[in-house]
């Protein structure tokens, strides 16, 4: 896992520049989707099947921006959210900081993301 997240984050970090239009936000699953956001778990399948993903959430590992948005923006209506969280917030930040201004939503990464989810208490279900 290790290599494979270091290798995702370089990609990422190469391709995000320094661009503007996304948020880091501290958010519980029930604020994630009360707006009908699109939630991302971008995090390994193995990691996903580590801990357990967020119920509803689209499992797209993030390798770089156009295979990720070749992934998710189908799926993507105008005007909604797009959450990304991973499992401490560092690779979905920079996914995010990549994403921005490729899309016309609001994009937020999660802040803490997995390890703050649970620790906050939810419940994480089986990856599918």
């Amino acid at each position: 896992i290790e290599v494979g997240a270091a290798a995702m984050t370089v990609a990422l970090a190469a391709s995000a520049g320094w661009a503007a239009g996304y948020e880091t936000l501290p958010m519980t699953v029930e604020e994630m989707q009360a707006g009908g956001a699109l939630i991302v778990d971008i995090r390994a399948p193995e990691e996903w099947a580590e801990t357990g993903v967020i119920g509803g959430a689209r499992l797209v590992t993030c390798a770089d921006p156009d295979s990720f948005l070749a992934a998710v923006g189908a799926d993507l209506a105008d005007g909604q959210d797009l959450v990304l969280i991973c499992h401490s917030g560092r690779r979905s930040g920079l996914a995010a900081e990549a994403l921005a201004g490729r899309v016309p939503n609001r994009i937020i990464s999660a802040e803490g993301g997995m390890s703050a989810v649970i620790a906050g208490g939810y419940q994480t279900v089986a990856p599918e």
